[in-house]
């Protein structure tokens, strides 16, 4: 983490602009009990995360083959139903 504070102006991004409004939303998807808005805010975090590791220098490469096939079924099946699931 510490070479991702040190390299990643994306981090740096993340932590000023994105973090505090998602903050917002994600309490108030939570007090609303709004699964849908909480798992849409969810899975856009884990996506930024994923890209800030990648912005990290050197990268940061946590995922692997398997990570990826989940993460394309998970989104066909949402995809299919017309919400998260």
């Amino acid at each position: 983490m510490r070479d991702t504070v040190e390299t990643s102006p994306l981090l740096q991004y993340r932590a000023q602009t994105v973090v505090p409004g998602r903050i917002l939303k994600m309490e108030e998807a939570i007090k609303n009990r709004d699964f849908e808005s909480f798992a849409r805010l969810t899975c856009a975090d884990s996506n930024q995360f994923h890209a800030v590791c990648l912005d990290t220098s050197p990268p940061i490469f946590y995922m692997n083959d398997t990570s990826h096939r989940i993460i394309s079924l998970v989104e066909k099946w949402n995809h299919s139903e017309g919400t998260p699931q």
